[in-house]
């Protein structure tokens, strides 16, 4: 059974994904800062659980940004049932992020979508560091390039974002948030001491973060230098910053980042640094392809009230492949009249639909990826409503 996670499920929601710490950071972040319901914050999301004998199996939640956070300890099988469970959300879903297993699975069904353009389909390498004491820079042996890292501040973001811009083209990772958000993205971050930066006299060259937080567990991310500064040690200088400061000042007792498998480079940095790689991880990203507006539209009401939106063709027509719901119709001063509804595979084949039914002027089609059992549904919703003369069961 899945469900919305309520108040009073936090204590065994936050039990579940502390059972799969290193990566469920992003669902634990978000969860304590936000809650479980959606609000404005981009970061926000309905939280939804995933119960199987009374024991909550698997977590997740579709933030307002469009990424949907997963965790479910590798359980593949939940994939297709918790893509259907977030066709309820206005949301649409641009990208998965969590355990590889799981993310994987929800990629390739996204991925069964015309509609669907994927950009990012990265397999990432989790790394895991304890900290100690000992991590503490003392600032008389401080490196050279050390003695110029300094947490950011709020000041900063006029140098920190064309940096962050860099890195995020550099990975084609997605902005997802207007200039607006971003600058106050950052500048929330850096009050809390969690951006990091390099300086070359006045220049900001190296950059990285704390992108999320829980308990005593910090995750690095948005590590980046400039090209033309970089195998000088900066991005070295900025973790060594991060681990220091996220014991002595955070107080954290390990920390978790992920990097590209093939990143060879960063790898080799991290290792270098003590993180020891624990799993794989998955960030994944894509758009959506804007669809052109037919000519016609009509509104259907559902007997549960729901309204289904469906484009208008003549009839015969044909039309272009992809699963979806029909309703053969026939249209008499300005009424529409239901004849069949029903649903399809692939809409294509419906040219061949061996309808009984005479006076079929039009098809009403709706183009629809989910799976077969809920797009019987709308056909049920639909029919309690509509019932064509003839129809006793699901097409």
């Amino acid at each position: 059974m899945i469900r919305d996670v309520c108040q009073s499920d936090l204590e065994r929601v936050r039990a579940f994904l502390e059972a799969h710490l290193d990566s469920s950071l992003f669902l634990l972040s978000n969860l304590a800062a936000y809650g479980p319901a959606v609000g404005e914050h981009p970061n926000s999301g309905t939280y939804r659980l995933v119960e199987e004998g009374g024991h909550t199996i698997a977590v997740f939640c579709l933030t307002r940004r469009g990424t949907l956070l997963v965790q479910a300890g590798g359980r593949a099988s939940l994939a297709e049932a918790i893509l259907e469970a977030c066709e309820s959300d206005p949301i649409e879903i641009t990208g998965v992020i969590g355990e590889w297993s799981t993310a994987q699975v929800l990629w390739r069904l996204l991925c069964d979508d015309p509609r669907f353009v994927p950009n990012v389909n990265t397999r990432d390498a989790l790394y895991a560091r304890p900290l100690t004491d000992a991590d503490v820079i003392n600032e008389r042996e401080a490196s050279p390039q050390e003695a110029v890292v300094r947490p950011l501040g709020p000041e900063d973001f006029a140098q920190w974002e064309p940096l962050n811009t860099a890195y995020l083209m550099e990975l084609n990772l997605p902005w997802q948030i207007s200039l607006e958000q971003r600058q106050e993205e950052f500048e929330s971050l850096a009050r809390e001491h969690r951006w990091w930066g390099a300086f070359d006299g006045r220049s900001l060259i190296s950059i990285g973060c704390l992108n999320a937080v829980y308990g005593r567990l910090g995750q690095v991310g948005g590590v980046y230098t400039a090209p033309a500064s970089r195998r000088m040690g900066w991005s070295r200088a900025v973790m060594r910053a991060i681990i220091s400061d996220s014991r002595s000042r955070h107080h954290f007792d390990r920390l978790v980042l992920f990097t590209g498998e093939g990143n060879r480079g960063a790898r080799l940095l991290y290792e270098s640094l003590g993180f020891q790689f624990v799993d794989t991880f998955a960030l994944l990203f894509g758009s959506r392809r804007s669809q052109a507006l037919t000519q016609e539209r009509h509104k259907w009401a559902g007997h549960s009230g729901e309204i289904y939106t469906y484009d208008i063709h003549e009839w015969p027509t044909r039309l272009s492949p992809g699963p979806g719901n029909f309703i053969l119709a026939s249209n008499a001063a300005g009424l529409w009249r239901a004849l069949l509804i029903g649903e399809s595979a692939d809409l294509a084949e419906l040219r061949w639909h061996p309808t009984r039914h005479q006076g079929v002027t039009h098809v009403h089609v709706r183009l629809n990826f989910n799976p077969v059992a809920v797009r019987r549904r709308e056909v049920s919703d639909l029919a309690s409503r509509w019932r064509p003369p003839g129809q006793d069961a699901v097409v």
